[in-house]
């Protein structure tokens, strides 16, 4: 088998009404929050227009095509690279050469590349390669990567945003919190309102909306905090986890700017919660610094930024020999083979929405088919060749760039 063609679909995922609400009313703290005039636009990591998601479509000489996907952080970039630098080492090879496509896609692109939007397409172009190596044998990627360890993946419910990141309504949180406890998750991720900008003003806010949230669940449900790089100062952060301590929280996520690690290392010293990142980490040279380095008590790698599952593997075994916590950012299809494999892989991280709210046209279902349904807290991996997922043409033709 050989590959024949590679194109990268740039669709605006925004112009779907399901995620485009989601971006809309899901205000949060953020790496902006110093500048008020785009503190609450959430708009400000798309560049104020849409949330671009790159398609990867690899086809080869046997009519397979694989389906791969990057984050989005660079969408013009991504397609440019993959289009016009990548392809020159993929046309003609062999898509289960996965290991000398990524080192060769890697080295090539070194002098613009090791982090960012580089990393971001290379992540693309393997998660395809993945896809059509699980459809070429008949088998789904998770068996590629060693098999199940567990029958199904658990969840956590990841959504509990503020409704205003200056005046919430505590009451529809409560609400939304018990809905996913009654829908089965046994925890859930939750968002801040405010950072340094504010003063202990915010930081009354923050934790409002933490006691909130414990109060709704009870003390059986697991909560974490997602400060989203918001809390970039590193005495104002330790002052905000020291007022949650008392809530009994299992993680705050990226508090700090992803390149601090200093400052990362300090909270670790002081603070009486575990400290989790890595969202925002490229390659397993990045994860190899976190981990060793002792830098956070969780990592948090993101497959469609990291460099893909060929990288993720690797990073997936670092954790085990360090016996370091893995948390992967959102249950996309390559994320959830790679949980259901891996042993140091507690649960996946759902993007749900309350139980009140239309179940279709989801954050990352829009464009897609086949993708598991939650049931009871959980998703259940099926044998589903690759990926087990499918583009829906109509809408990616409608949301088509």
């Amino acid at each position: 088998m050989k590959i024949t063609e590679v194109e990268v679909i740039e669709i605006a995922a925004t112009k779907s009404e399901g995620i485009a609400r989601f971006i809309r009313e899901s205000p949060l703290v953020g790496p902006m929050e110093p500048y008020k005039e785009y503190a609450d636009d959430r708009a400000m990591w798309t560049g104020g227009c849409h949330w671009v998601v790159p398609v990867v479509i690899v086809r080869t000489d046997e009519g397979i095509e694989g389906y791969g996907f990057s984050c989005g952080g660079s969408p013009a970039a991504g397609k440019v690279i993959v289009e016009n630098h990548f392809k020159k080492y993929l046309i003609g090879a062999d898509p289960f050469d996965t290991e000398v496509l990524w080192d060769k896609m890697f080295k090539a692109s070194i002098v613009f590349g090791r982090k960012g939007a580089a990393i971001e397409a290379l992540s693309g172009v393997d998660i395809a390669l993945w896809d059509i190596k699980g459809k070429a044998l008949g088998l789904p990627v998770y068996k590629l990567l060693g098999g199940k360890v567990r029958d199904r993946v658990a969840l956590y419910a990841s959504n509990l945003h503020p409704s205003d990141i200056y005046r919430p309504d505590y009451g529809l949180l409560a609400k939304e919190a018990l809905d996913y406890k009654n829908q089965g998750y046994k925890g859930m991720k939750q968002r801040m309102c405010a950072g340094p900008r504010e003063g202990r003003k915010g930081m009354q806010r923050n934790e409002l909306l933490v006691k909130t949230v414990r109060e709704a669940v009870g003390d059986e449900v697991d909560i974490m905090v997602d400060a989203y790089m918001g809390w970039a100062d590193t005495e104002y952060a330790l002052q905000m986890i020291k007022r949650l301590e008392k809530y009994d929280l299992t993680w705050i996520e990226e508090p700090l700017m992803p390149d601090d690690f200093e400052g990362y290392k300090y909270l670790r010293s002081k603070a009486g919660i575990p400290i989790a990142a890595g969202e925002h980490e490229y390659t397993r040279f990045g994860y190899r610094d976190l981990i060793n380095q002792k830098i956070v008590d969780i990592v948090q790698p993101d497959i469609r930024r990291m460099g893909g599952l060929t990288e993720a593997k690797k990073v997936a075994a670092m954790c085990e020999a360090f016996n370091m916590p893995c948390a992967p950012h959102i249950a996309y299809a390559e994320t959830l083979h790679l949980t259901v494999s891996c042993p140091m892989i507690k649960w996946a991280e759902h993007t749900c929405i309350p139980s009140w709210e239309k179940k279709e046209g989801g954050f990352s279902d829009a464009y897609i088919t086949g993708a598991p349904e939650a049931v009871d807290g959980h998703m259940h991996i099926d044998q589903k060749p690759g990926l087990g997922i499918n583009l829906k043409p109509e809408v990616i033709e409608k949301l088509r760039l």
